[in-house]
């Protein structure tokens, strides 16, 4: 290897805000040898041309905390440096104009709560006052926010670049990367200056994340759209006055703030989503500072709908329009975090880089330096697409989060294009019979059976559907139900070292049986989770595994990583080519029973066990568990013959009652059950902060995560809550608030059909009183009640009921 070349902790690719936030909160962190790599200008892709709005009224904690956490570090990084970051504190106004629209601006006043951003939920009148200008005539209602505002791109870039090199850190402007390979356990990277060997890869390469992506294996699901702002003459009636606040309004689909004494205008199309230099081909190496004509057929009636909205505005020259290139995500999401790449992370797919650029330089140096992060991590992981993203996915799906991105987020709404993504071999049977399907990891799931070709309605209430699942969950209750999950992760883990493995991998012990069975979480090295699966003895050298779909490739991709040299261990992913039905309820054991030779008695076939079978001529995984709390099975099989059981189920089962059963009756039974799903199991949390301390075996045993566990300061605690109320449930981040403060937050709930009433979990700081606790939805407060055991079965009789 040639004398010149250099070594470092970690290299970074891109010099946007992304990337040098990153390398100011890695120095923070105390890694200071870094270098961040920019083939021209810092700033020279996307962020230049931003308009450099950052919201405090925003649908999710995640979202809120992420920007609340920018602002602060850009003032702060302002303050050490001295350099402007041109921060104006102006507020801003969310506007409402649909009934729906104000409920989710009164969802937002909860984000608000739990992170104590100042924000008051106002009327037209008080929109009137703080924006005069601003057509009041159909707003219901507003969120008007105080401390938050815009900020000058190249200012705030610059200020952390100049604070990150104050502390040691290494910036290479005119140095372009133009390839990586594997060295040992670091990574060559190829420059146009040399070769540097880095330990750690940053890709924050917007526009180029696609093309710098595939020198590591990686295909980064992110796209450049187009994005149009239009700045006009100046507006005399501005002299003189403070600076307005921000104006967000869905209904021209974007937002107007004041840029000096003009107005500036920003459309987001609802009806198209101009994109460039698509995957595979990506961004022009040549590429900086690009910006692209204005269309105004594609923005022209959004833009009419906004000269309507600030009349002042709409007789004036236009002098100036930015038409340039951002980066989206399919879900809208950003990429922070773990590539699946060793040692390579991603802090890219950013569609609001200003806003989450602090942030998210936070998120991504906690994670890398300290193995964890202060706040729940899985809607930012780049790992949580699977494979069903291809190309033609990533484009077309994001070019419908793009269209999308200013309609109202009312719980249960999905994305339309390209449904069904994996049109599996159950989906016309079960469409045949009036499912609504949700989509999950590019599968389709039912949501709950109504008419054929029914259309869900969405909302933060109860909804019509609210009926059909009720149904589902007491005819599962009285009789049997079957629900389609296919889309699950299945893993066979085979080889002599196997169970060593999944016992170094586990909290809990494995099974020490042949054909028994056990729930198990996979620990970070800090102590909190990675996963939870559940495990299956078949023999001493074979291993069956399951887990949410979702988790399907970062689970595979763990449990392959923690193999070390010379075990004999094999992995093989099943997620993809086989599926599963689940049929519980007490009449599951007679319907089985007539599909197969196997002894389904207690005693040749007990609760928590697992046999291979063979049920109507199909050979199977059964295993006796139910995530609903009731006498039943799950049937693991290749997912070609899964059609053959679901007929030859309800060919049995029809005499005894068997019903179709949806995700949402499915929730229900679990909440009735006070079962943790994941929203309970996050990452910022571990199984002592949750209650699974049954789940935790330590005696005589060492496994990751042990010693943190075991040295960590419980700082939480799961109540198991019922709400009082008869037209809404919890749907999770909604807060918790005891005596008039914040106390805690909700992970997740739902209706417990068969018990009658409205179910939650609630995350609350340790030591709080298990009394005078309500939980705020939409606005208001509802009071709940605390319960220790579940609502349904809490002795737990009923999975093992003999019939």
């Amino acid at each position: 290897m040639s004398q010149t070349t250099r070594t470092t902790r970690v290299a970074i690719i891109g010099g946007g805000i992304m990337g040098v936030a990153t390398q100011f909160q890695l120095v923070e962190n105390g890694w200071t040898d870094t270098i961040l790599f920019e083939k021209a200008e810092l700033t020279s892709g996307s962020t230049w041309h931003a308009a450099g709005q950052i919201a405090h009224a925003v649908g999710s904690r995640v979202a809120g905390w992420i920007n609340k956490t920018s602002i602060e570090t850009y003032k702060r990084v302002e303050q050490e440096t001295g350099q402007s970051i041109g921060w104006h504190e102006v507020g801003g106004f969310r506007i409402a104009t649909t009934d729906d629209e104000v409920d989710w601006m009164k969802s937002i006043m909860g984000v608000g709560k739990l992170l104590d951003l100042p924000m008051d939920l106002v009327g037209p009148e008080e929109v009137a006052k703080g924006n005069p200008f601003y057509n009041v005539d159909n707003i219901k209602a507003a969120v008007r926010t105080y401390e938050d505002g815009h900020i000058d791109p190249s200012g705030v870039t610059m200020a952390l670049a100049a604070a990150a090199r104050a502390h040691g850190a290494k910036i290479e402007r005119h140095n372009q990367v133009l390839g990586a390979s594997r060295r040992g356990d670091m990574w060559l990277l190829k420059t146009q200056k040399g070769g540097v060997l880095a330990e750690h890869i940053v890709i924050a390469a917007g526009s180029y994340a696609n093309q710098v992506g595939e020198w590591f294996g990686l295909k980064i699901p992110s796209v450049s759209c187009l994005h149009h702002y239009l700045v006009t003459d100046t507006v005399r009636e501005f002299e003189g006055r403070p600076e307005l606040p921000v104006m967000r309004d869905n209904s021209y689909g974007g937002y107007i703030r004041q840029e000096q004494k003009s107005g500036l205008i920003g459309i987001y199309e609802g009806h198209v989503c101009p994109t460039v230099w698509e995957m595979p081909e990506g961004a022009p190496w040549a590429v900086e500072n690009e910006l692209f004509a204005a269309d105004y057929d594609s923005i022209g009636d959004f833009l009419m709908v906004a000269f309507d909205k600030m009349p002042i505005l709409a007789e004036l020259g236009i002098k100036r329009v930015v038409r340039g290139a951002i980066t989206h995500t399919p879900d809208g999401g950003m990429l922070v975090g773990p590539s699946g790449a060793p040692n390579v992370w991603l802090s890219c797919g950013s569609s609001i880089g200003l806003a989450w650029g602090g942030g998210a330089g936070k998120v991504l140096a906690d994670w890398m330096v300290h193995g964890e992060t202060s706040i729940n991590t899985r809607s930012l992981d780049p790992r949580r697409y699977g494979d069903f993203a291809s190309d033609h996915y990533i484009v077309e799906r994001t070019k419908d989060e793009f269209m999308r991105r200013h309609d109202t987020p009312c719980p249960g709404k999905q994305f339309r294009s390209l449904r069904p993504v994996n049109r599996h071999p159950l989906y016309d049977r079960l469409a045949a019979k009036g499912a609504v399907f949700g989509e999950i990891a590019g599968w389709e799931r039912p949501r709950y059976f109504g008419d054929v070709g029914e259309v869900e309605q969405i909302g933060w209430g109860h909804q019509s559907w609210h009926e059909n699942a009720m149904r589902e969950a007491k005819a599962t209750r009285e009789a049997a139900g079957v629900i389609d999950l296919c889309a699950f992760a299945q893993f066979e883990i085979t080889g002599k070292d196997a169970g060593k493995l999944l016992d170094r991998l586990s909290a809990n012990r494995i099974p020490r049986k042949d054909g028994r069975m056990s729930l198990n979480h996979l620990l970070t090295d800090k102590g909190r989770f990675e996963t939870e699966i559940t495990i299956w003895r078949i023999d001493k050298d074979r291993y069956f595994s399951g887990s949410p779909i979702a988790r399907a490739n970062p689970d595979f991709a763990w449990i392959k990583s923690h193999i070390q040299a010379g075990e004999d261990v094999q992995v093989v992913n099943r997620s993809a080519d086989w599926g599963m039905l689940a049929m519980s309820g007490p009449s599951s054991r007679k319907i089985l029973s007539q599909l197969t030779d196997a002894d389904l008695s207690n005693a040749a076939f007990p609760w928590l066990s697992g046999q291979e079978i063979t049920v109507a001529d199909v050979p199977c995984y059964v295993l006796r568990v139910s995530f609903v709390g009731e006498l039943g099975w799950e049937l693991h099989a290749p997912l070609n013959r899964i059609p053959e059981l679901y007929d030859a189920l309800f060919d049995a089962g029809t005499a005894h009652r068997l019903t179709d059963l949806g995700s949402y009756a499915f929730n229900g039974l679990r909440m009735e059950k006070a079962y943790r799903a994941s929203g309970e199991l996050t990452t910022d949390v571990g199984p002592l902060d949750v209650g699974l301390e049954r789940f935790v075996v330590t005696r005589d045993r060492d496994f990751i995560g042990k010693k943190a566990l075991q040295q960590r300061n419980q700082e939480w605690e799961l109540f198991y809550a019922e709400l009082h109320s008869d037209d809404i449930d919890i749907h999770g981040g909604e807060p918790v608030v005891q005596n008039g403060q914040i106390v805690g937050l909700t992970t997740s709930g739902g209706y417990g059909y068969t018990v009658g009433k409205s179910l939650g979990w609630l995350f609350v700081k340790k030591g709080t009183p298990r009394s005078e606790i309500s939980i705020e939805i939409l606005n208001k407060a509802y009071p709940v009640t605390i319960h220790d055991a579940p609502m349904f079965d809490a002795d737990n009789l009923r999975p093992r009921a003999e019939d």
